[in-house]
């Protein structure tokens, strides 16, 4: 069934955790045989895991992997009626995204890699190019040599999430630290092993996800977590850069939106509007400027406005110093 439906191992592996949920269930209500489930054993079922203190998430999972089994059972006449069809799927939830770092956090956090250690530089390309790309965990780690184009400063991401190959971009920094780790660090690495995967760990084999992941949870997460006090976790880098982005743009009154959706690889703009709702910086603001309570404030307390503000800044500071990158590279 899910090899014909074309999904990946990992949701294959994962409903098959959850059928077995239910397969439990009925066993220990006496039911054996699968052409004795009843509507009210599956109604039983789904008021159980509703009852349960999973994440919306994970009860929409295992009740929408327990509703497709019985539907296919059915539809290959393995069973005579479909009793999965009492089952009523709980409401998908558009959560907004939390623990988004600012950009005084993202500097601070590229501060943290020794960049003397080969680790170190490796662990710089990967925080810099999730953050600049906004790819997924996932999909930054599944690439491979010949997707990374370190001229036009572009990757290509095959076969995402939503099953189609794209594009994304990044950065002129990026691409620079990224030619230091194929240049310097790689080579050492792939010494012990053979990988044509773009990153890799310590003994030259693919880099994991779930590896780096714990590693980054075990090296840099506290220091950010007792610093400013946040679940860093390395899916803040795309929520991040998708914020900062929509911030920017919001201040130059500028429409991003459907170009952000391409680079996040979201299948309907729903999906990236979510984060027009932590990208608050310009509706602060706004609101700060031109909210009549916060007029009737200024007034009282003789608070002068912000082109007044701007205009003695301009006078009392010295001449600005010459722009210096957000991101320098490091010294060859």
């Amino acid at each position: 069934m899910f090899k014909t439906k074309g999904v990946s191992p990992n949701y294959a592996s994962g409903s098959a955790v959850n059928i077995d949920k239910a397969i439990r269930f009925l066993e220990d209500a006496g039911v054996t045989d699968i052409q004795q489930v009843t509507r009210q054993h599956l109604d039983r079922f789904q008021a159980l895991i509703m009852a349960k203190a999973y994440a919306n998430s994970t009860k929409l999972s295992i009740l929408s992997a327990v509703a497709l089994f019985f539907r296919y059972l059915s539809d290959y006449g393995i069973i005579k009626d479909n009793p999965g069809l009492v089952i009523e799927l709980p409401q998908k939830e558009d959560r907004i995204p939390r623990n988004i770092m600012n950009e005084e956090e993202i500097r601070f956090l590229f501060t943290l890699p020794d960049q003397s250690d080969l680790l170190g530089v490796r662990d710089l390309c990967i925080m810099s190019l999730l953050y600049s790309s906004a790819v997924r965990p996932k999909e930054l780690f599944n690439l491979k040599l010949d997707d990374l184009d370190l001229i036009r400063n572009q990757a290509l991401v095959r076969r995402p999430k939503n099953k189609r190959d794209r594009i994304v971009h990044f950065d002129r920094y990026t691409s620079l630290f990224l030619r230091k780790y194929l240049d310097k660090v790689r080579p050492w690495l792939l010494k012990n092993g053979t990988s044509d995967t773009f990153f890799i760990s310590a003994t030259g084999s693919d880099l994991l996800q779930s590896s780096w992941a714990a590693y980054f949870s075990q090296k840099y997460k506290p220091v950010m977590d007792q610093k400013f006090r946040k679940n860093i976790t390395p899916y803040s880098f795309r929520h991040s850069s998708a914020t900062h982005w929509l911030d920017n743009a919001a201040r130059q009154k500028k429409d991003v939106l459907p170009f952000i959706q391409r680079q996040l690889g979201h299948e309907s703009l729903e999906s990236t509007v979510i984060y027009t709702h932590v990208a608050i910086e310009p509706l602060r603001q706004m609101f700060k400027m031109f909210h009549p309570r916060e007029i009737s404030l200024k007034a009282i307390h003789k608070i002068p406005s912000p082109d007044e503000i701007i205009s003695k800044l301009k006078n009392d500071l010295p001449p600005p110093e010459a722009p210096q990158p957000p991101f320098p590279p490091q010294d060859s």
